[in-house]
């Protein structure tokens, strides 16, 4: 590691120290002004320096616009580890919010003060891509978790010491009121379902038993099931990007590799439904292009994650129901399991969700009305206990 001490005179001292190059081949200098009594005491306090810049904990002191940073995390680390609609995602928030705001700034001069005024200005209504209108709370919290998440790692390469995000709270976000469709109507659309085609009243069935998303039904094949033991093995879930067409990804987390247990109703539903599949892909001979999909399209190809969504909510329409998304059959499967007093981590386990809070938060009005049912429980009980003994 090249060394430079330069006496400025009047006991000051200027330590300088090469580390390497840049991706553009300029050399890296790090520098730091000291006052000492002498050069031998210079000499020590250099040696100190060097030992902090070894261990990463002096930043680089040249001009590093965040705009450059971002091009090289987004080639080196985004587009190596993320999944296709994730890296969409991160893109959009970095072009159309981040960098417009922050872009221009020296990624070392970043401070907790910039973060804050920039999430403000979000609250605030303002977009930053020329759009009228603001951004959803949600939007807002995702843009400071991409930017902290760039920031992070910033501080892991050593370009900065610190991530300024960690100074700064995130952006709050009011829990959402999970719609679904009240017991009246869950008992008319079972009923409705019977008349339906049997692919999409399995998909509906399925959904509803065994709380999966949509893109985790979507990428079920055959030998995900054991019908014996009434098993559902978790391992894949389906997205489909314009451009791209259905592709399969690693779930959502790694809690959410999991294994569900099917009720006996609806395993019976899928062997009637595997057999009218067998029927069609016979019919179909060389047409059939699958590979042991559960739901699929026509010629067996894996059924677009898009097309239950708008199939459901036309079935709602047709049939006079309350509008409720797909994903609310998930939060029905949650709820109902609640409901019947199956414990929360056991629900949180079945859903897939990598912390039980996570269960807690989004289902807090099913666990109250739960809650409510035992103490009403409860005072029968005690009151009852209370009457005066029967005379003798």
């Amino acid at each position: 590691m090249p060394r430079k001490i330069r006496n400025r005179g009047n006991g000051a001292y200027q330590f300088s120290i090469a580390v390497g190059y840049d991706d553009k081949g300029k050399q890296i200098i790090k520098t730091k002004t000291v006052h000492a009594s002498s050069d031998r005491e210079a000499e020590k306090m250099y040696n100190l320096f060097a030992a902090e810049v070894q261990k990463g904990e002096v930043a680089a002191t040249g001009k590093y616009k965040l705009f450059a940073f971002t091009e090289d995390w987004f080639q080196k680390h985004c587009e190596k580890n993320l999944a296709p609609k994730t890296l969409i995602t991160y893109r959009n928030h970095l072009e159309k919010r981040i960098l417009p705001a922050l872009g221009y700034m020296d990624i070392h001069k970043i401070r907790p003060q910039h973060i804050m005024e920039f999430m403000e200005s979000l609250e605030n209504g303002k977009r930053y891509d020329g759009r009228s209108g603001g951004i959803s709370a949600e939007s807002a919290r995702y843009c400071f978790r991409v930017l902290s998440s760039m920031l992070q790692d910033a501080v892991q390469w050593q370009v900065i010491t610190s991530n300024p995000c960690s100074r700064v709270k995130p952006p709050s976000v009011k829990s959402r009121q999970i719609n679904t469709l009240k017991e009246d109507d869950i008992k008319s659309m079972l009923d409705l379902l019977k008349k339906e085609p049997i692919k999409y009243k399995t998909i509906i069935y399925l959904a509803i038993d065994s709380g999966l998303r949509l893109g985790e039904l979507m990428a079920l094949k055959w030998d995900d099931i054991d019908f014996e033991k009434k098993i559902l093995s978790v391992t894949k879930s389906n997205q489909a990007l314009k451009g791209k067409g259905i592709f399969t990804k690693a779930p959502k987390n790694l809690s959410s590799v999991r294994q569900v247990a099917l009720s006996e109703f609806v395993c019976n539903l899928l062997l009637n439904y595997k057999k009218e599949q067998e029927f069609n892909r016979q019919a179909l001979s060389e047409k059939w292009q699958g590979s042991d999909w559960i739901f699929t399209q026509w010629n067996g190809l894996p059924m677009y994650p898009t097309t239950p969504s708008q199939w459901f909510r036309k079935f709602l329409k047709r049939n006079g129901l309350p509008h409720m998304p797909f994903h609310g059959l998930r939060h029905l499967s949650a709820t109902l399991l609640i409901a019947q007093g199956v414990p929360l981590k056991n629900v949180s386990s079945r859903l897939g969700h990598a912390d039980i809070r996570t269960t807690a938060n989004i289902y807090s009005v099913a666990l109250q009305s739960v809650d409510r049912e035992a103490a009403k429980k409860m005072d029968k009980l005690l009151s009852h206990s209370d009457r005066p003994d029967d005379a003798t």
